[in-house]
């Protein structure tokens, strides 16, 4: 049965894309059998997996659509479901049940079928990251080292706690991953001493690993191809790798 992950923040611009594709990759890349669905609208990990006008997306699949098997594109590390723009539809819906996704994810041919699952949410906590959610088994959650930060986490946490109630009593959150980090300011330290705190208020920690700034990961976006590949010895790639490994071992301790 695959071990499903939602990169979740409420927050835009904390790198859930890149962590969703980075981790996808170098899990893909240690014979890992990976899908990343993109519940996007802004679609921004189908672009960076070199996609650019899809035939089936997940949009498809939910409405019913389309099947899933029909959908699946095949990239180089990992199997995809695109988003595009009519997830904005669903999102604004008010008649969406909170197991859609779910049930997509229970279906043979995909809980079988792989090793990993890893959603990449939108940033809100609207229908689209709801039934995210609500099909994870774990969520990790990308935050910038800034004053912001900690109201993002705190109104995640209620949402989790809701649909651990009501709907998924196993969800758990892996993980706060530190991203656009710069240990030499002092805010920076500050903020990541805070939130180690808070951490463990909600009952999780920060990721040991945190995720130096590097152009390397823009540029890797621009050109359509996963960090591993594009940039295999930069410094967030580095950083990227050390998560992964960092995220299996918190998995098999669960």
């Amino acid at each position: 049965m695959a071990i499903v992950i939602s990169i979740a923040s409420q927050k835009g611009g904390v790198g859930k894309s890149t962590t969703a594709l980075a981790l996808g990759s170098i899990l893909g890349s240690k014979n890992k059998k990976v899908l990343l669905i993109d519940m996007d609208s802004q679609a921004n990990l189908t672009y960076s997996s070199g996609v650019d006008k899809p035939d089936k997306t997940i949009t498809d699949i939910l409405s019913d659509e389309s099947s899933s098997s029909e959908a699946i594109i095949k990239c180089k590390y990992y199997d995809l479901l695109c988003a595009d723009k009519y997830l904005s539809n669903v999102e604004m819906s008010s008649e969406v049940e909170p197991t859609l996704l779910k049930k997509i994810v229970l279906q043979p041919n995909i809980s079988k079928a792989y090793d990993y699952i890893i959603i990449d949410t939108p940033p809100s906590l609207g229908n689209l990251s709801y039934n995210s959610l609500v099909a994870s088994n774990f969520v990790i959650v990308p935050v910038e080292a800034s004053v912001f930060s900690m109201q993002g986490i705190i109104q995640l946490h209620d949402t989790i706690l809701n649909i651990k109630k009501y709907h998924n009593k196993t969800l758990n959150i892996l993980g706060i991953l530190l991203v656009k980090y710069n240990k030499r300011t002092i805010l920076s330290r500050n903020i990541k001493e805070t939130l180690c705190n808070y951490a463990k208020v909600i009952n999780t920690s920060i990721f040991d690993t945190t995720i130096r700034q590097g152009i390397s990961v823009t540029e890797a976006q621009y050109q359509q191809q996963p960090l591993i590949d594009y940039a295999i010895k930069s410094k967030p790639t580095l950083d990227y790798i050390n998560f992964t490994n960092e995220v299996l071992e918190r998995i098999e301790n669960k």
